[in-house]
């Protein structure tokens, strides 16, 4: 190798490297104490990031679908006020749908906890006579049940001891939740201000970044990092329209079964449901144990039926209907839509089965196309393709027979090409 002006900074650069990889290896506990530091100093950031992405959408509703008529006409002050009306208009759906889920919710909750404390006592003396009649199945005696009950005295005196006790950790537990949660309601304030200015400047953002890839990478590598940012923001958002999709899906099939079986609440926790299935594996357990709770008030048979039905429901969720809606909305099949959600909630927990299917979908259609670039490039044919693993190795034909007169593999049509095809 020539000691060239290039060659020697690629050198240097590899040392450089190594050196900071073999330091930082030795003092593992620092680094991760650092990037804990950025990764809070960074939260807001990523909040409005994601905040931006889901909110996306729905502003482009607004934008192309709602007032497409005044688009039309190209009007100065349209087109100067269009992005903060829609804006405004976003952000007050948004706000509104919680306003009426909370409203529809709060009522039932404080009713339903109303009727749990009238009912304690019919439900202490269920429990006394359940007891009764476990302890008469099990052929026990008097002297026997009596040992298995509970001093309350005893246990009050206990509690007293262990709140005088631990007063000090209880006082700094109480400390720190307070602390977290004061830094997660700033956190997502400024999560929502990030979003904002994304979201209003989103053009000149992406722009921008077009010119830093431009301006520090090689041509070849800035236009496939470019052309890949736009296929994760299109992922991205088919993944949000799948996710809402599915749970309007799921909140409509979870009515008509309770109409069907005549349940109460039928609307109010159907759109519990509903609204909780926007969370990937975890939102329909958050959903079924509140609906269950409100119907616990009620009947507790029906409550199990409820529990019954919403895990029949959620099998047909999670084996027909995810897979085919999210899993066709982003282009990936079905059976690594389930492999991201494992793969992704087991290494990240709950944000990477939150975003553990969208980053597959990207990979999947950039490995795709990667795939399908290789074969045209060894002009290895449809044909040939086909053959593949019956026909007798290349190397054992005559040169005369290494023929490539079948269609190649031009015609292989990458993901952009693919999804213009079923556009049209």
């Amino acid at each position: 190798m020539n000691l060239n002006r290039q060659n020697i900074k690629k050198i240097l650069f590899i040392v450089v490297v190594s050196i900071a990889v073999f330091l930082a290896m030795q003092r593992i506990d620092v680094v991760m104490q650092f990037l804990g530091v950025c990764f809070r100093l960074l939260t807001p950031l990523v909040i409005g990031l994601c905040m931006a992405f889901i909110l996306n959408v729905l502003l482009k509703v607004w934008e192309e679908n709602v007032f497409f008529f005044l688009n039309r006409r190209k009007g100065k002050i349209w087109l100067r006020i269009r992005r903060g009306v829609c804006l405004a208009l976003t952000y007050g759906t948004v706000v509104g749908l919680i306003l009426i889920l909370v409203f529809l919710i709060v009522p039932e909750i404080s009713r339903s906890f109303e009727m749990l404390v009238k009912n304690i006592p019919v439900y202490i003396e269920e429990l006394q006579k359940w007891a009764d009649d476990v302890a008469t199945w099990l052929n026990l005696s008097p002297q026997e049940v009596e040992k298995l009950q509970i001093d309350w005295d005893q246990a009050i005196t206990a509690l007293q001891g262990f709140f005088s006790d631990g007063s000090t950790l209880f006082f700094d537990t109480t400390v720190g939740i307070t602390s977290a949660i004061f830094n997660g309601i700033f956190n997502f304030i400024m999560g929502i201000a990030f979003s904002v200015y994304m979201l209003a400047q989103k053009e000149k953002l992406c722009r921008q970044l077009k010119k830093v890839a431009l301006a520090f990478l090689p041509r070849s590598k800035a236009e496939y990092l470019i052309s890949a940012g736009k296929l994760s923001n299109k992922i991205f958002a088919r993944f949000v329209t799948g996710q809402l999709t599915e749970a309007v899906i799921i909140g409509v099939l979870c009515f008509l079964g309770m109409s069907v079986f005549s349940m109460p609440y039928a609307a109010l926790i159907s759109t519990i449901v509903g609204c909780t299935a926007l969370i990937p594996i975890f939102g329909a357990f958050i959903g079924t144990a509140v609906g269950a709770f409100l119907l616990l008030m009620i009947d507790p048979m029906t409550a199990l039926w409820f529990v019954v039905f919403i895990i029949v429901l959620q099998q047909i969720e999670g084996n027909v209907i995810y897979p085919r809606v999210v899993g066709s909305s982003i282009g990936l099949p079905g059976i690594w839509v389930l492999f991201a959600v494992l793969v992704g909630g087991g290494v990240f927990g709950v944000l990477g089965m939150l975003v553990g299917i969208p980053i597959a979908s990207v990979a999947y259609c950039l490995f795709k196309d990667a795939v399908a670039w290789r074969l045209r490039k060894k002009k290895i044919s449809e044909a040939q393709l086909a053959e593949a693993g019956h026909a007798p190795p290349l190397m054992d034909l005559p040169p005369e027979e290494h023929s490539l007169e079948d269609q190649t593999l031009q015609n292989i049509p990458s993901f952009e090409e693919s999804e213009d095809k079923e556009e049209e």
